[in-house]
């Protein structure tokens, strides 16, 4: 019997594969940037417009070597992927400049004030 069922409706994964390609799942715009310069500027203008809901997220994907790094909070989404090795060191310093920014006792105590 569930074979039957299954046969008339596609998993819930294909379904939600068939619904983005569609168009059909409205998310952030990913703007792709290319230049390094530019990220940086818009990830710290998103991440100070609001830091409370910034996300940073690095991916690497081994099997074509691309490094990615993503900063969202939910309503814009910056994306950042290259392929090149001199990149890993600018990345990684931005990173840890924007892990800086996120446990500073500045930021803490104005998120406290909103509270």
């Amino acid at each position: 019997m569930a074979g039957a069922v299954s046969a008339e409706r596609p998993p819930a994964r294909l379904r939600r594969h068939l619904a983005a390609a569609a168009g059909s799942r409205a998310g952030p715009a990913m703007p792709h940037f290319q230049a390094w310069e530019e990220f940086t500027r818009a990830a710290e203008k998103l991440y100070l417009a609001d830091p409370m809901k910034v996300r940073v997220v690095l991916k690497y994907r081994h099997c074509d070597g691309n490094l990615c790094i993503k900063v969202t909070d939910d309503v814009a989404c910056l994306l950042y992927r290259t392929d090149q090795a001199q990149d890993v060191k600018k990345i990684e310093k931005f990173h840890s400049q924007l892990m800086r920014l996120m446990v500073a006792k500045e930021s803490r105590s104005a998120a406290m004030e909103t509270d």
